[in-house]
């Protein structure tokens, strides 16, 4: 039972990150879409991407995933790059990584 509150601890840290980085996008004048958490799939856009933000203005795109640990924040830069070099996206898009570790403001990287 213990392992199961440890999981529990790191997925509720998850979603709470995942929330404020959609704040934070709302703030910044984006549409925010999260897709919802299912057994049968993987919770993240193109198993990469935790948000999918459109900014209503100037229609520009951010596909977002969202880290609180700073290896799997590398790992994440370097699958995002290697999926961004194959599908040669339009400049209005970009993947962006954000790390949010304890006390500390978001560190954003754009790829």
């Amino acid at each position: 039972m213990q392992g199961y509150n440890v999981l529990m601890n790191k997925i509720q840290k998850g979603n709470r990150n995942e929330l404020l980085a959609r704040k934070k996008l709302i703030d910044q004048g984006y549409i925010v879409e999260k897709k919802n958490r299912n057994r049968f799939e993987s919770p993240d856009f193109w198993k990469l991407f935790d948000i999918i933000a459109i900014n209503i203005k100037n229609g520009s795109v951010k596909l977002v995933q969202v880290k609180s640990n700073k290896s799997h924040y590398y790992k994440a830069i370097k699958d995002i790059a290697l999926w961004k070099k194959e599908l040669q996206l339009s400049d209005n898009v970009n993947c962006e990584v954000w790390l949010k570790e304890n006390k500390k403001e978001f560190k954003i990287s754009v790829i």
